[in-house]
């Protein structure tokens, strides 16, 4: 099997090749973004041709694709920055499993409409979407009622928001049971990863019923409910066992799912206190709208604030709630509009950033 992984130098990504080595596939390719020594280890270890656009000897991610000429393309590009190497992938009729949950959260309607037209398969790297995929696909003649995606709540869920404006970046990066990438560590402690991953769960699995769960131990990633019982996700917290079970396609029937157990420590999270998850049921009522483009492309501004000391982590949350407050929300209704809304609202948050600063 033929891999080529898009954003090879991050956490998912070094995991992923670690996990090709495994199974004994071929990475046949690479693209990443500014760590070059990383990069040019792999590329050394592994002995393939094709790199990054930016960097190699390819000048876009369709001749990337073009010139690897993947089976499976691995797309663990953080943020916006990945929509465009999923629509290529899905253009270029590969399959794609998918890491870069962005995708999904801003264009869903789009991308998945793409890929049956492509006759595309997309597997999730995810723990909770991977558990829930594991789960449906073993009662396939069964109905289910509603899931539920469990949310470790991050390093802060029990810390009184009034404490907030003291939390460093190194604070927020530093998860307490998952090994990730620095931005959605800071995306778990403000639970917009959890809002993320709702939007997700509707566009995989085709329902507004999604409950998410506060379970601080991370061992339950997602619970299934059906008619006459309820059947969980249980494992260890590593996201090389979703990796796994995305590049083989889920075809090896999971010890890990059980039927569910009370002695595992799960609760509602509240919404009201939780704006994010508030977010995303007002997504799942309006899938279409332009509100998730808004939330990801200002929370991606107010990240890279907070990372350089601009704002204070509990800033984060409010100056995505001016966006939403700022710019309505309307229908959606193609890829140029996503790209062109992403546009309009960096344009907005750079003058009102620059602005601020002028006038202090």
């Amino acid at each position: 099997m033929r891999i080529l992984v898009l954003g090879a130098t991050g956490s998912i990504g070094q995991q992923t090749i670690s996990i090709i080595k495994k199974l004994k596939y071929q990475l046949v390719g690479i693209s990443f973004n500014i760590n070059s020594k990383l990069a040019a280890h792999i590329k050394t270890k592994y002995k393939y041709s094709p790199s990054d656009h930016k960097h190699s000897n390819v000048r876009s991610f369709s001749e990337l694709i073009k010139k690897s000429n993947p089976d499976i393309v691995v797309n663990a590009i953080v943020g916006f920055a990945g929509l465009k190497p999923t629509i290529v992938t899905i253009q270029n009729k590969k399959t794609l499993c998918l890491a870069n949950k962005e995708s999904l959260v801003v264009a869903g309607k789009f991308i998945t409409q793409l890929a049956k037209q492509n006759h595309v398969k997309i597997y999730p790297i995810d723990s909770e979407h991977t558990a829930l995929y594991q789960i449906i696909s073993q009662t396939p003649n069964k109905r289910f009622k509603k899931i539920y995606i469990t949310a470790s709540g991050g390093p802060f869920y029990k810390l009184p928001k009034n404490q907030w404006h003291k939390i460093t970046y190194q604070e927020a990066i530093k998860h307490p049971t998952w090994k990730m990438g620095n931005k959605i560590s800071i995306d778990s402690s403000t639970l917009i990863n959890k809002c993320y991953e709702i939007i997700e769960a509707y566009w995989y699995f085709h329902t507004k019923n999604i409950e998410p769960l506060y379970h601080p131990q991370s061992l339950v990633h997602a619970i299934v409910q059906y008619s006459k019982k309820k059947l969980m996700f249980v494992s260890k917290p590593d996201m090389k066992l979703s990796i796994y079970q995305a590049l083989t396609q889920f075809k090896k029937t999971s010890m890990h799912v059980i039927t569910y157990d009370r002695k595992y420590q799960l609760e509602k999270i509240d919404s009201k206190k939780w704006i994010p998850i508030k977010w995303a049921y007002q997504v799942l009522k309006k899938p279409n709208s332009s509100l998730p483009i808004i939330i990801n492309i200002a929370n991606e501004y107010a990240i890279n604030l907070f990372r350089v000391q601009k704002i204070k982590f509990d800033d984060i949350i409010p100056l995505i709630t001016k966006c939403i407050n700022h710019f309505k929300v309307t229908n959606i209704s193609s890829f140029p509009e996503v790209f062109s809304l992403q546009k309009k609202i960096n344009n907005y948050l750079n003058y009102k950033f620059i602005k601020q600063n002028n006038t202090k």
